[in-house]
C-alpha cells in the first residue's frame, strides 16, 4: 500500500511538472526573430521587433527619417544648416556613423557602440551589393539588409518597410504618395511627342554633368531629351565634361544645380540656346538638391517641380501643394505659404545675369 501511495504521488509530481512546462512554453511560444529576402536575394535573420537602425549612408537616412526617425541610432553625416529647420531638434545631434559608400567612412567602432539591431541600405543596387552587405554583416556581427529603392519601385520600398519596422500604416502613406507622383510624371511625359534637350549640369563651375542613363538621370531621362550622352560616365553622380562637349550639346533647357556659381552671361555659356532664351532652371535645395543628390527620396519633389517647369499646362501640377505634402510626409514638417515660395526661389540673379527658375511663357515644346 505504501508503495502505490509513494508511486502516486511520483506520478502527480510529475503531471504538476509536465503542465508547468507546457504552460512555460505557451507564454514564449514565438521566435524573437524571422527570415527576410532583401533586395539582392540575401536570406538575413532579422528581429521581429525592431527599434534601432543604423543607415548605411545619407540617401537611407533620408528614406529612414520619412517612416521612422524615432528608430535611428545615427546618421551618416552631420545634417546641412539648410535642413536643421525641416529636422526635429531631438534627432540633431545623434551620432555620426559614416557611410559605406560614397564617402566609404563608415565607423565600425561608433556604430557598434550606438548598438543597432539591424543596418539598413535603401537606394541603388550596384554589382557588388551582396558582397558588399555579406561583408559588412560579417565584419560587425549586424544583420544588414538592402532595399532597392528606384523611382519606379519606391513605393514598394516603402511598403517593405513599413512592415520591416512595424510602421505599415506610415509607409502605405508614403508608399501611394510616390506611386502617384512617379505615374502622374510618366503620363504626362507619354503625353509629350517631342522632348526639349535638357542638360543637367553642376559644380563650381558647371562642368559636371548628369549622364543619360544613370541613377542619378532618372528623373530628366524620364521627362526630357537628356542631352548628355557620355560613353563611360564616372561612377558617382556627375562626369567631368569640358565646355566644348557642352557647346556641342547645345541644350534648349539647362537645369543648374545649386552649388554651381558659373558667369552665364559671360562666354562662352552666352552662346547656348538655353541661355540666350532664359530657359534656365535652377534646382531647388533645401533641405536637399530636388533633382536626387543624393538620388534618395528628394527625387520625387524633384519629378514634380520639374514636370511642372517643362510641361505646366500637360502637368496641371499646383507646386505649393506638392511641397505641403512632400515636405509632411518626409520632414513632418507643415510649410507656410511664404516658405513655398522661397523654396521654390522664382526669381534669382546669377553673376550679373537675369534668369527664372521656372520656363517662361516664351519657353514652349511642341504639343501632342
Amino acid at each position: 500500500m505504501k508503495k502505490r501511495n509513494a508511486l502516486l504521488t511520483v506520478l502527480f509530481l510529475l503531471l504538476i511538472l509536465l503542465v508547468g512546462c507546457g504552460q512555460e512554453e505557451k507564454e514564449n511560444p514565438v521566435a524573437a526573430t524571422y527570415t527576410f529576402t532583401d533586395s539582392a536575394g540575401r536570406t538575413v535573420e532579422l528581429p521581429k521587433q525592431i527599434d534601432r537602425i543604423a543607415p548605411s549612408g545619407g540617401l537611407t537616412q533620408m528614406a529612414l527619417f520619412a517612416i521612422a526617425p524615432d528608430k535611428l541610432v545615427g546618421i551618416s553625416g552631420q545634417w546641412k544648416d539648410a535642413a536643421l529647420p525641416y529636422v526635429g531638434a531631438q534627432y540633431r545631434d545623434l551620432p555620426v556613423l559614416g557611410q559605406f559608400y560614397g564617402m566609404k567612412n563608415f565607423n565600425k567602432e561608433t556604430v557598434l557602440s550606438a548598438n543597432p539591431q539591424v543596418i539598413i541600405d535603401v537606394g541603388e543596387k550596384k554589382a557588388t551589393i551582396v558582397e558588399d552587405m555579406d561583408q559588412i554583416q560579417a565584419s560587425l556581427g549586424i544583420p544588414a539588409i538592402f532595399i532597392e529603392a528606384r523611382l519606379d519601385n519606391t513605393d514598394e520600398a516603402y511598403r517593405t518597410l513599413g512592415k520591416i519596422l512595424d510602421r505599415e500604416e506610415e509607409g502605405n502613406a508614403i508608399a501611394d504618395y510616390c506611386h502617384t507622383t512617379y505615374a502622374r510624371s510618366k503620363a504626362v511625359s507619354e503625353k509629350i511627342r517631342n522632348k526639349p534637350g535638357v542638360l543637367y549640369v553642376g559644380g563650381a563651375q558647371g562642368n559636371m554633368a548628369v549622364a543619360r542613363g544613370s541613377f542619378h538621370a532618372q528623373i530628366v531621362d524620364l521627362l526630357a531629351d537628356n542631352v548628355a550622352v557620355i560613353p563611360e560616365p564616372t561612377e558617382g553622380s556627375m562626369s567631368q565634361v569640358s565646355m566644348e562637349q557642352v557647346l556641342a550639346w547645345n541644350p534648349e533647357v539647362l537645369v543648374i544645380a545649386a552649388e554651381t556659381e558659373a558667369d552665364f552671361s559671360a562666354l562662352p555659356w552666352r552662346e547656348l540656346r538655353a541661355v540666350q532664351s532664359q530657359r534656365v532652371l535652377r534646382v531647388p535645395s533645401k533641405p536637399y538638391d530636388w533633382m536626387g543628390r543624393p538620388p534618395s527620396v528628394n527625387r520625387f519633389m524633384g519629378l514634380s517641380w520639374l514636370a511642372a517647369r517643362l510641361y505646366p499646362e500637360e502637368s496641371g501640377i499646383n507646386l505649393h501643394e506638392e511641397m505641403r505634402a512632400y515636405y509632411r510626409l518626409f520632414y513632418h514638417y507643415k510649410l507656410s505659404d511664404s516658405e513655398c515660395d522661397a523654396l521654390a526661389m522664382r526669381r534669382h540673379r546669377l553673376s550679373g545675369f537675369p534668369w527664372n527658375d521656372s520656363v517662361s511663357s516664351s519657353f514652349s515644346v511642341p504639343r501632342s
